[in-house]
């Protein structure tokens, strides 16, 4: 999960969008059982969408749905995987951590764990840069896998001067940035490591020092994971933190309605929210909620907590995902306002 594909999921808005997650046994593939499990939701799906929209449209998503699974037997398998279609789009999502399994039908899709996704697991990036050569590493808690393509590892060539190669290193660094925005340990030494952070060529979260051209995957993922875990725990301490010192600034909101309806009027800055807190609700003429049992009727949100991350993110917010307890005494979801 990458913040680039995030928003990308987030912005797209179609009726109907479903989104399967499923729990997957970790491994070369996805296995026979994970694939009839995963089978057996997209038949939920569509028996979900039998009058709910056209048989073709039904049928189109159903189709896409499958099609996803089906190109997933043979591909290496984590923890958990979110399938993603809709009339206008489709997409598969590989998780760092577990979910539960579920089918959500609404007008987005459902990211909630892709969210917490993101900031628990937290793939990142290592950039081994030296004189002659640079490499692109891409890890998560468990790993790191060097990018091998026409793009990477990029090589000094003999023409190249020492500022023509820094600067041809800052632009594809910034290329890189721009279309996958994750958090970036630079590994190198200091002349090569300063030359790179003058240009800001591209954020970094911390600095892994010393020559790395032939340092391997695993040694480079044990020096640089212990850096990625502060960042992620920074995150939430300064989340939380937010929370408190927002109280005192009179910019503080606590609890479902409270946030739902000052999210609507763009007012919401961060929104903290528990990771197994979720709420089935119609939404009425008035922007009102009125929760329910009844999660599968046509006009229910299967989780308008998923929906308020959404808005919040699409307005320019942030959202952080805490372990269920940490906000007991904030109703499991609290926010800082805008003003």
């Amino acid at each position: 999960m990458n913040r680039a594909l995030l928003a990308d999921l987030q912005q797209r808005r179609a009726y109907p969008s479903v989104t399967i997650l499923l729990p997957t046994t970790p491994g070369p593939s996805l296995t026979p059982e994970d694939r009839q499990r995963a089978l057996r939701l997209v038949e939920h799906a569509g028996n979900r969408l039998t009058g709910d929209t056209s048989d073709e449209v039904r049928e189109a998503v159903v189709r896409s749905l499958t099609d996803l699974i089906e190109a997933q037997v043979g591909q290496r398998a984590t923890v958990a995987l979110a399938v993603c279609a809709s009339p206008e789009f489709a997409t598969t999502v590989s998780l760092g951590r577990t979910v539960e399994a579920r089918v959500v039908v609404d007008d987005t899709f459902a990211t909630r764990d892709l969210v917490a996704d993101l900031n628990r697991t937290a793939l990142y990036r290592v950039i081994a840069v030296s004189s002659r050569r640079t490499r692109l590493l891409i890890g998560d808690r468990q790993r790191l896998v060097e990018e091998r393509s026409a793009s990477w590892p990029l090589e000094r060539s003999e023409e190249d001067s020492h500022a023509t190669w820094t600067r041809r290193v800052a632009t594809r660094l910034a290329e890189e940035h721009a279309a996958h925005p994750l958090p970036t340990v630079v590994a190198g030494v200091e002349r090569s490591i300063r030359q790179l952070v003058a240009l800001d060529a591209l954020p970094t979260i911390g600095v892994v020092a010393g020559n790395h051209d032939r340092t391997g995957a695993g040694e480079l993922h044990n020096a640089a994971w212990p850096i990625v875990s502060d960042w992620l725990r920074t995150d939430r301490d300064r989340a939380l933190a937010g929370l408190d010192e927002a109280r005192s600034m009179r910019r503080y909101a606590g609890g479902l309605d409270e946030i739902w309806s000052l999210a609507a009027d763009g007012r919401v800055n961060l929104v903290v929210v528990e990771d197994g807190y979720r709420v089935a609700a119609r939404i009425d003429e008035h922007h009102q909620l009125h929760p329910t049992a009844d999660v599968e009727a046509p006009d229910v949100i299967d989780d308008v907590v998923d929906e308020l991350i959404e808005q919040v993110l699409r307005q320019g917010g942030e959202a952080v995902i805490v372990a269920d307890g940490e906000l007991a005494e904030h109703g499991r979801i609290a926010a800082v306002l805008r003003y």
